[in-house]
């Protein structure tokens, strides 16, 4: 094959990208290579061509194939790792098999994605499971979210039976200090499981030497694979406490918990073979440090350009970034907020998440999280913070900005 274009708009043509759409929003449902959704079809029609030989005969052995690619990828060992269709489905079979004593509790942050304080919620409607929430607050640095859940765990001793920790926040899109935290709450007795659906692709992960007891990331979002591609980490001795959220135990595998999760009913599992071509175009490109760093590069140049043109400035250091960058708006006015995403996708061929990042202490404050590409350029940072601004002066007449 010949080699890659340069980062940047050229690289546009190889994603099924809309021509007249700006994409500053990967990291919500991110975007496979046109060459990637050539493999998943390719083992569609494989699948199809023969249904009983592939699902009776041929399935097992070619995801086993796969599963070993992408645990080398997360330096795992391709026996702790299952394919799972999200990171969603990943956390809910960890909280929902477990059976958490009634003294105990389970941590969790105030900055957890939705999917997990909603998950949480069900437990403790339902379940009557104990919930101890970590706020996090502003300013955020490494140490103020370790001093905060160290807190947390010192007011309530041996009380913590999991802590559900985020590896990458969604919004503000900031790095967590996981191995910290993991050895932390390990010793206090609390086992740990680390939501890293924002992670593979978008940062160098190695679950051995991480060595929390659950880990799930999406590779539907950074690494490229289609959606419907996810990975669940266990380790070893923590397996038998885990069962998919659907029960079928009619697979295969050398083990009850790769059975269990080789086989949930008839569905598709080409998102995941998938994954494995999705790695190779990453090998394409230039691999993993060259295409990590375009991405984190261009993301601290847009947060350094949307702050000057909105005169405002970073929601999260630098140094906790990757490829999300969170800029404050230049406005307080929450039905401005609101209407900017809309505005953006119907006039500006863009869409961008904006969001109110609240704090006890101090004002609400509104703003927004760029992701950066590798199909991306900072000319399309700078169209999106113009269009904002446009929208701003357009709703509140503010001619300063």
């Amino acid at each position: 094959t010949s080699p890659p274009p340069p980062f940047g708009h050229a690289l546009r043509d190889f994603f099924a990208l809309d021509k007249n759409y700006t994409n500053l929003n990967h990291g919500s449902y991110g975007s496979p290579p046109l060459s990637v959704l050539e493999a998943e079809r390719a083992w569609e029609l494989r699948m199809e061509s023969n249904p009983d030989r592939w699902f009776r005969y041929d399935m097992y052995k070619i995801l086993d194939a796969a599963r070993r690619i992408v645990s080398e990828y997360v330096s795992a060992d391709a026996d702790e790792v299952v394919f799972v269709p999200n990171a969603s489905h990943g956390v809910n079979a960890v909280l929902r098999s477990l059976k958490i004593p009634k003294d105990k509790k389970i941590l969790y942050m105030s900055s957890a994605y939705g999917m997990v304080k909603n998950t949480l919620k069900y437990l403790h409607d339902f379940d009557e499971a104990q919930l101890l929430r970590v706020d996090i607050s502003t300013p955020i640095s490494p140490q103020a979210i370790l001093s905060a859940v160290s807190a947390a765990l010192e007011s309530n001793p041996n009380s913590v039976y999991i802590a559900s920790i985020s590896h990458i926040v969604s919004v503000p899109g900031m790095i967590l200090p996981v191995a910290e935290l993991v050895e932390m709450l390990h010793s206090h007795g609390a086992m740990v499981l680390v939501d890293g659906a924002h992670a593979l692709g978008q940062i160098p992960v190695n679950l051995t030497s991480l060595n929390a007891d659950f880990w799930v990331g999406n590779g539907h979002k950074w690494l490229y694979s289609p959606k419907g591609s996810a990975i669940l980490w266990v380790r070893r001795d923590r397996q038998a406490l885990v069962e998919p959220t659907t029960i079928s135990w009619e697979g295969r595998g050398n083990s009850h918990f790769q059975k269990a999760f080789s086989y949930v009913g008839t569905k598709s599992v080409s998102p995941y073979l998938a994954m494995a071509s999705a790695i190779r175009f990453r090998t394409w490109l230039g691999g993993e440090e060259k295409v990590m760093s375009y991405m984190h590069t261009l993301a601290r140049e847009a947060g350094q350009v949307l702050s000057r043109m909105f005169r405002t400035g970073l929601i999260v250091p630098e140094d906790m970034s990757a490829s999300m960058v969170d800029v404050q708006l230049p406005t307080s006015n929450k039905t401005t907020g609101t209407a900017i995403p809309t505005q953006l996708l119907e006039r500006f061929g863009t869409w961008i998440p904006v969001y109110t990042l609240a704090d006890a202490n101090k004002p609400d404050v509104i703003a927004i999280r760029v992701s950066c590409q590798v199909y991306n350029s900072i000319d399309d940072v700078k169209m999106a913070g113009n269009a904002i601004l446009q929208i701003i002066r357009e709703l509140e007449g503010d001619s300063k900005l």
